[in-house]
């Protein structure tokens, strides 16, 4: 179950699989989607993404059923006034209200799922961008446009990714989606092992009640999470390995206020390799 009224945090549980042989895992056991969603995974022209969103919402359904008795194939969804996801059905059987957001990308698939408060998930696989510094100037606060003209040309995608990331999980979070402009905040990214992240709102949206982590999976994908939580938030990590692989995460930056807690974490210590 999710956090109790013992702890003064936010508990925020991050689901992930990655790989080809765990999406594929997860696709197969697609009976437990629903009409609509099968559906929709029958529109999509390529193989790659249909089994990709399919692995995405097994994962939902498994990760909401870890915290409610309820069968994976039980849970029914509803879209919100701006499209966001959110549980229709069943009534949860402890009375206590789950929110999740969900994400993927090329090679992985994730959801956040906490109870009664604003959560957001984002992730992107990398690859290489020539125009990093020109999508920053015309997307991003001139402040984070700024700071990725800073760095070197080596170190600038993965800056682009993480704020490209942490823009969108914490737009996810608020429930507006893409209706927001996203030089209408800006997120600091300080630099440490792991790093800290900071957040200045402009009104109305002014509030300091928003925490953060920013993680980098098996060396090529950016995940980044959201939650409002004003007395801080422990964001636990669950690999979901149906395939028996065990993803390799680091922590790159967290907000203050932020505990973490994955075993397979090496908390922002560089890859041995490189």
């Amino acid at each position: 179950m999710l956090a109790s009224t013992l702890h003064a945090e936010r508990d925020v549980h991050l689901y992930l699989a990655v790989g080809d042989a765990d999406l594929a895992a997860l696709a197969a056991t697609d009976q437990v989607l629903d009409t609509q969603e099968r559906e929709r995974a029958s529109r999509f022209i390529r193989p790659a993404d249909r089994e990709l969103y399919q692995a995405a919402h097994v994962l939902l359904r498994r990760a909401l059923s870890r915290h409610e008795p309820v069968d994976p194939a039980a849970w029914r969804f509803s879209r919100g006034a701006y499209g966001r996801p959110e549980i229709a059905a069943p009534a949860p059987p402890t009375g206590e209200r789950l929110l999740f957001s969900l994400a993927h990308t090329r090679g992985l698939v994730c959801c956040a799922v906490t109870d009664a408060t604003a959560v957001g998930i984002d992730a992107e696989c990398e690859r290489p961008l020539s125009d990093a510094l020109d999508l920053a100037r015309r997307f991003f606060a001139p402040v984070e446009a700024a700071a990725l003209a800073a760095l070197s040309p080596a170190e600038r995608t993965a800056g682009f990714y993480a704020f490209w990331t942490l823009k969108e999980s914490f737009v996810k979070a608020l429930g507006v989606g893409l209706t927001m402009d996203l030089d209408r905040f800006a997120f600091r990214l300080a630099p440490g092992r792991p790093g800290t992240i900071d957040l200045t709102l402009a009104p109305p949206l002014a509030d300091s009640d928003w925490r953060f982590v920013l993680l980098r999976i098996d060396r090529e994908h950016t995940v980044a999470a959201s939650v409002r939580a004003q007395a801080g938030a422990r964001f636990c990590v669950h690999p979901i390995a149906p395939a028996g692989r065990l993803p390799r995460s680091v922590l790159t930056a967290r907000s203050a206020g932020v505990c973490f807690e994955d075993p397979s974490c090496s908390c922002g210590k560089p890859d041995s390799d490189g």
